[in-house]
């Protein structure tokens, strides 16, 4: 048997369905691994002909995104024998109901999928059963549904079966899951990989943040996003209070309205010890929620801080620049907030910032005197970008 060279292709050259098929035709995808055809908006024609090609026989990764494919085209895919190798499967932003999906999940071909991208379909809650009931999809470690149709009534389907029991991550934001679909989530016991979950835009409160923070399955959830959901103070605290969820390098709380008292719960929680990474943007935290951060005992494994859009003034910048455990920071986002001068000199003559290579005060009320000192900063060596635009230092050079 010939030996074929395995290689990604783009096929970047190839605009129409006929173009596609004069290659199938040359025989231009023998031996391909990786082949990348999303934006085509080829539709089921395109799906068909690359579903009837022994060319792909040697295939681990497929994207397929945005091609207007319904369920139809999904249908011909899952009925390919010559996907068998097939370890990415990316559909996103397609035309797919629940109908594709049950295809996908009853193909024999497809029992290798680790990956399967689905976000920006039309799948609801038959589609959600079929994944949980599959019988070939065993091997799944990525699965990402967001901007899809489960609601909570879906988020229970896909948790029922155990057939998802090997995903390591699951992307699930603007779902309008609700408390209910959070409590679902904590319930699902069997779930003992997760180490990645994307919650955002959900319509989650404090009980389904209280359901998710008391779940002992989720102990070894790495990066959690919960963005965009009402949490307030009461869901801050039921994650700080959280005897679980402490091993949390990534935490994402964009708004979410947790004001200076939310912040200051989880900055004097365990729960902050490994977290490198913490969006806390539009959060209303103030002075006092950023000097809650800043004398924290937990905050020493942080590398990035987001904090725009927060009415922090000089108060908090300066608390900042006097922290004697935020000292690792890489990256620094203040923009949209009410810093001035006395705030930017602090932080451009702190050393507990040396580290930073990223520091960002777009949109404050820093003028020349301000915007100056961070620039000839002594111990600001490291920055790659620095950004004071937007504030009073622009008008500063329009005198």
């Amino acid at each position: 048997m010939p030996k074929f060279k395995k290689y990604a292709m783009s096929l970047d050259d190839v605009y129409s369905v006929a173009e596609l098929e004069a290659q199938l035709a040359a025989r231009r995808l023998v031996g391909v691994t990786q082949l990348t055809l999303n934006g085509r908006n080829w539709g089921d024609a395109g799906a068909h002909l690359l579903a009837h090609s022994s060319q792909l026989a040697t295939l681990q990764i497929l994207d397929l995104g945005e091609n207007q494919i319904t369920d139809a085209g999904v249908q011909a895919l899952a009925d390919s024998p010559h996907l068998t190798q097939l370890r990415t499967l990316k559909l996103h932003r397609n035309q797919i109901g629940d109908a594709g999906v049950a295809a996908l999940a009853g193909s024999p071909y497809l029992r290798e999928l680790a990956e399967l991208e689905l976000h920006q379909n039309q799948i609801g809650v038959a589609g959600a059963q079929a994944l949980a009931d599959s019988a070939t999809l065993r091997q799944l470690t990525t699965l990402r549904l967001y901007r899809n149709q489960l609601g909570p009534a879906g988020v229970a389907a896909l948790l029922s079966g155990s057939a998802l029991n090997t995903l390591h991550a699951l992307d699930i934001d603007h779902n309008d899951l609700g408390d209910a679909g959070a409590q679902a989530i904590g319930a699902a016991t069997q779930m003992i990989q997760i180490t990645a979950l994307n919650l955002t835009n959900n319509g989650i409160g404090p009980q389904g943040v209280a359901a998710l923070a008391g779940a002992a399955h989720l102990a070894n959830v790495q990066h959690l996003d919960l963005s965009h959901n009402a949490l307030g103070a009461d869901g801050a605290q039921s994650l700080a209070d959280s005897a679980f969820l402490r091993n949390l390098t990534t935490l994402h709380l964009a708004h979410t309205e947790l004001g200076a008292s939310g912040m200051a719960a989880l900055a004097t929680s365990p729960i902050l010890r490994r977290i490198e990474r913490l969006d806390g943007r539009s959060n209303a935290l103030g002075d006092d929620g950023v000097r809650a951060l800043a004398e924290s005992q937990y905050g020493s494994a942080l590398r990035a801080l987001l904090l725009n859009d927060n009415a922090i003034g000089d108060a908090g910048a300066l608390a900042l620049a006097h922290t004697t455990s935020i000292i690792s920071l890489t990256l620094l986002y203040l923009a949209e907030n009410m810093i001035g001068d006395d705030g930017a000199i602090a932080l451009a003559n702190t050393t507990v910032l040396a580290n930073l290579t990223e520091l960002d005060l777009w949109g404050n009320r820093v003028r020349a005197a301000g915007a100056n000192a961070l620039a000839q900063s002594r111990h600001l060596t490291n920055l790659l970008l620095l950004d004071v635009g937007g504030s009073a230092a622009d008008d500063d050079d329009d005198d």
